[in-house]
């Protein structure tokens, strides 16, 4: 086989035809007008010739005509596989909407079921990125942290500031968080206000913070990205999630709390 017949074939697949219905589509694109019997003899094809046919007819890709009594096929124009790509595409649109409305049912359902956490594990900058643009999805009033500032290697360090931090901004995501004391965590503290920041600093000695950890409703994000080990933990437990977010805010009261009687 030609390798542009296999690309052909290959595109007619992944455009939602069988295998089957994309060898008959290709023979005929290439013969024209034929009989069923001679389509069965060329394509190789020896049984439900008419019911892939037939598919084909409904879809508009081929057309059925009466030749001396005989039925005869002609094959649609190639523009159809666009009007058919684009009905995929919508249906594509509908599936995925209804699984995004539905997923958090079947995830509660999961949980309940299995009675365990949801841990999805993500290695790589890729692997990172798509945590970082869970952690700041829209969708969310609040997500408490504990960073190290100074961790991030100065690449991915940019990529925080320049795109995750405007992006939480944009989505009206309050962050509180506690990082040990550094030059960039005191850049980032100036702007807490206009950044939707309560941020919370500590002694770097006593309370070193190599990686960072995020909590928002049901969920917890684990990431270490210092010096180009990117790797990344997402749990989705609603009892685990709860805990980090009492033990982070415990943490902060108690930060907090010893800023000012330092000050007293």
């Amino acid at each position: 086989m030609q390798i542009d017949t296999m690309l052909r074939r290959q595109l007619f697949v992944a455009l939602g035809l069988s295998d089957k219905e994309a060898v008959l589509y290709d023979t005929l694109l290439k013969h024209g007008q034929m009989p069923a019997a001679g389509l069965e003899k060329i394509s190789g094809l020896k049984k439900n010739t008419y019911i892939l046919l037939k598919r084909l007819e409904r879809r508009g890709l081929v057309q059925k005509m009466m030749k001396e009594g005989k039925s005869h096929y002609v094959v649609g124009a190639p523009e159809q596989l666009q009007v058919y790509a684009r009905e995929q595409e919508r249906k594509v649109g509908e599936t995925k909407a209804l699984l995004v409305e539905m997923l958090p049912e079947l995830q509660k359902n999961y949980r309940e079921v299995v009675g365990r956490p949801v841990v999805q594990y993500y290695a790589g900058i890729e692997g990172l990125r798509k945590v970082f643009d869970e952690v700041y999805a829209e969708g969310k009033s609040e997500v408490l942290s504990c960073v190290g500032n100074e961790a991030p290697d100065p690449k991915f360090y940019d990529e925080i500031i320049n795109k995750y931090r405007p992006m939480r901004v944009k989505n009206n995501i309050f962050a509180k968080t506690i990082s040990p004391d550094s030059p960039r965590a005191r850049e980032l503290k100036a702007t807490e206000k206009q950044d939707l920041k309560e941020k919370i600093l500590v002694d770097t000695q006593k309370y070193p913070m190599p990686a960072e950890f995020d909590s928002w409703d049901d969920r917890i994000a684990l990431m270490s990205f210092a010096r180009g080990d990117f790797s990344a933990v997402l749990i989705q437990h609603p009892d685990l999630a709860i805990t980090m977010q009492s033990l982070l805010r415990l943490a902060m009261d108690g930060a907090k709390k010893g800023v000012r009687n330092k000050h007293e």
